[in-house]
This record gives structure tokens, C-alpha cells and sequence, in this order.
């Protein structure tokens, strides 16, 4: 599977959440363990690691600790539509991915030109040496006043 990580939800959330996290858990291996009270109480593991038709590839994925039989079998062999059905959804998931990413640069870039126009209205109203307070908050946000390449950190 290509994706292997692990996030941690309260139980309301995960409740929320329940059937995306089953799915997103099923195509690409994710872990989700629910807190209650910042106290780990469950997960959301893939069913392969726990029925153990195949090895669990993450170490954050315990064994089982209950005294349960396991349940029942079923075919877990992924055949070809499988992989490709998997393949899909890691394409669609990069798609929406890259344009979350498109749409906040845009707004990044709208918020900094009216950062600018604001600065450009303030500095016309309350020249530099006018007004302390004016001249506070450009010392404060000196560094939101640099040009885009200019900042360090």
C-alpha cells in the first residue's frame, strides 16, 4: 500500500468521520487511533494487519490483546480492478490535493495585496515619525512588509 501513516481523532470526530475513515483505511493502509481524553482507546487498522493474512508493515499497529477468537475469513486477495480502484482514488486524492494547494496560493497572494493597499493607506495617513502607534505596528509587522523573497527565517 502507498501511503502508511497514522493520525489520532476523538471519538467525535472519528464518529463524524466513521465511513470516510474505513475507506481512506481499506485503499491506503492509514491508521486512525481514537482518543478519549487524550488517552488512546481504539483504532482503525487495516483488517489484513489484525486477521493476519498479511504482515503488518507498521510497528505503530499492535497485535490484538483480546481473548477473542478471530472472525471469520474472507478473500482478501487483490485482484486487478483492486490495485487499479486503489490507484484511482491515489490520483483523485493527489488532484484534490494540488488544487487546495492552487487555491491557497491565490488566496495568499489576494491577502497580500490587500496587506499592501493597507500599509499603503496607513503610510499616507500617518507618515513614518507621525504617530508612535503607527510607527509600532511597522516595527511589529516589519517583516510582513518585505517582499516575498526577502523574508528569512
Amino acid at each position: 500500500m502507498p501511503i502508511r501513516r497514522r493520525i489520532e481523532l476523538t471519538v467525535s470526530e472519528a464518529r463524524l468521520r466513521f465511513q470516510q475513515l474505513v475507506r481512506v483505511t481499506g485503499l491506503t493502509g492509514q491508521v486512525t487511533v481514537i482518543v478519549d481524553g487524550g488517552r488512546p482507546i481504539a483504532a482503525i487498522v487495516p483488517a489484513a494487519a489484525v486477521l493476519g493474512d498479511a504482515p503488518a508493515t507498521s510497528p505503530s499497529v499492535p497485535a490484538p490483546r483480546s481473548g477473542f477468537p478471530p472472525g471469520p475469513r474472507t478473500s482478501t486477495s487483490a485482484g486487478p480492478s483492486s490495485t487499479a480502484s486503489a490507484e484511482g482514488w491515489m490520483r483523485r486524492i493527489e488532484k484534490v490535493r494540488e488544487d487546495v494547494r492552487k487555491q491557497h496560493a491565490g488566496r495568499i497572494g489576494e491577502l497580500s495585496q490587500a496587506l499592501d493597499e493597507a500599509w499603503r493607506l496607513l503610510d499616507s495617513l500617518r507618515p513614518p515619525g507621525s504617530d508612535r502607534a503607527a510607527d509600532t505596528l511597522r516595527a511589529t509587522h516589519a517583516d510582513l512588509r518585505k517582499p516575498p523573497g526577502s523574508i528569512t527565517t
